[in-house]
């Protein structure tokens, strides 16, 4: 399997994480957890015209288009690893997305939007050219051109400055940094700090907070840190180690115990078989 990932355009890189490219042309049909990340993403199957709906595997005629814009998850979601055939994506930064799509973030969150759907035939174009495009780098740069078009034509082009300075001490200190610490720094009140929250991000910044203080506990136990349960548990900032098992079963649908007993190839990708 040939798995690359590769930094945008620095004009897009406020905006912008990553873009990923991922083909394996022997991939066949086996379902994989994806966990909540906390981030959007655009994703694209080149090698068909639809993507495998895995959270409906009862129904094997099940699809959904090719081409889809995925909001922040507050749950885990099932993919078919038949779609890593050949398939590419971009990975946004919280409140990244907003130049892209539509102003009100929350529209989008914990469900899936064909692409199409948002832009219209602009859509299957880049497409298109993404399936013609004969290597990865060219394909890069063709993400790099639609994107850097897309962000010179909004007129929405920056995050709240509040939304900045909260992200900026939510992901300095995950598991210590509290909603009551961040209204009391910001000057607003917790139902004004929530609603840009929703519109920019997605989800609320106390959910926001739990989901990044769950990937702190997931990428320690996804590179073997070797902790007790309950001194992980308080550094990622839980109350205690029950707080920690059942607030990682919530996200995740596992126990902490049986997330570090599977052979996962990334962090946030748990075999189900």
């Amino acid at each position: 399997m040939l798995y690359l990932g590769r930094l945008p355009h620095p004009a897009l890189a406020p905006y912008i994480k990553s873009f990923w490219y991922a083909r394996d042309p022997h991939a066949i049909h086996r379902y994989e957890r994806v966990l909540p990340s906390g981030h959007a993403q655009v994703v694209i199957s080149l090698a068909r015209d639809y993507l495998t709906d895995a959270n409906h595997p009862i129904d094997p005629l099940q699809h959904s288009p090719a081409a889809l814009f995925l909001g922040i998850y507050s749950h885990h979601q099932q993919i078919d690893l038949i779609d890593l055939t050949e398939l590419i994506g971009v990975l946004f930064h919280p409140g990244g997305t907003l130049p892209f799509f539509p102003a009100d973030t929350h529209i989008f969150t914990d469900r899936e939007t064909s692409l199409e759907d948002i832009w219209g035939i602009a859509s299957e174009n880049l497409r298109d050219d993404l399936r013609e495009a004969l290597t990865p780098a060219q394909k890069f740069a063709l993400l790099d051109s639609a994107l850097l078009l897309r962000l010179n034509q909004s007129k929405n082009q920056h995050r709240s400055p509040v939304i900045d300075f909260a992200l900026t001490h939510l992901h300095r200190s995950p598991g210590t940094t509290t909603v009551a610490e961040l209204t009391r720094q910001i000057g607003y009140s917790p139902r004004r700090l929530s609603q840009l929250f929703r519109e920019q991000v997605g989800v609320s910044p106390k959910l926001y907070c739990r989901i990044q203080r769950f990937q702190q506990a997931v990428q320690a136990m996804h590179h073997g840190a070797d902790i007790p349960w309950a001194e992980l548990a308080l550094t990622c900032g839980y109350y205690d180690q029950s707080h920690f098992a059942n607030d990682f079963r919530a996200f995740s649908g596992l126990s902490p115990t049986t997330y570090t007993a599977t052979h996962r190839r990334w962090g946030n990708h748990v075999p189900l078989d």
